[in-house]
């Protein structure tokens, strides 16, 4: 049998290499995820910049930096805070079956949804819905961006006219 200081030597060397694999995998995958999703992340940082203006009460949006989480997806989870409500909008990116990457996005209602993969077309160039999640190419991500521009003034916007209508009631 091996020396036991050799053992130990051989088991922390193969688990230091490991972990050094890992670590170029994940950094890799948040590098690619990150520019995949950097109009999306770029129009939720201007939209959040205008809801922290000073003299802004209309609320906020966090969950802006991207993150690797335990199943090896680049996860981004934007929160839409109102004054008395919020949203969440998760969007990933990983590799789907097969090897290729895409973007899955939740939280979406169908109006924004039908915008990006139109009822009848289910082309992988277009995008698929699986479940409640979109999932778009991973080139797909101006066109993501667009629309959740739209959802992030739709929601704010609502929440200032509801305001308006129960003030008018009142």
């Amino acid at each position: 049998m091996a020396h036991v200081h050799e053992v130990k030597d051989r088991f922390r060397s193969r688990l230091a290499a490991a972990d050094a694999r890992s670590n170029g995998f994940r950094q890799k995958l948040l590098e690619d995820g990150t520019r995949a999703l950097r109009p999306v992340i770029e129009v939720l940082t201007l939209m959040a910049e205008v809801l922290n203006e000073e003299d802004n009460v209309h609320g906020c949006i966090t969950g802006l930096d991207p993150v690797i989480d335990g199943d090896n997806f680049v996860t981004l989870c934007a929160k839409l805070r109102g004054i008395e409500t919020e949203q969440k909008i998760k969007i990933k990116y990983g590799p789907e079956l097969g090897g290729t990457n895409y973007i899955s996005i939740s939280g979406l209602n169908q109006r924004y949804n039908e915008r990006l993969v139109p009822g009848a077309s289910t082309s992988a160039h277009i995008g698929r819905v699986i479940g409640s999640d979109l999932h778009l190419d991973e080139h797909r991500g101006t066109d993501l961006a667009d629309v959740i521009r739209d959802v992030i003034e739709d929601f704010y916007v609502a929440q200032i006219e509801q305001r308006s209508h129960f003030a008018i009631a009142a």
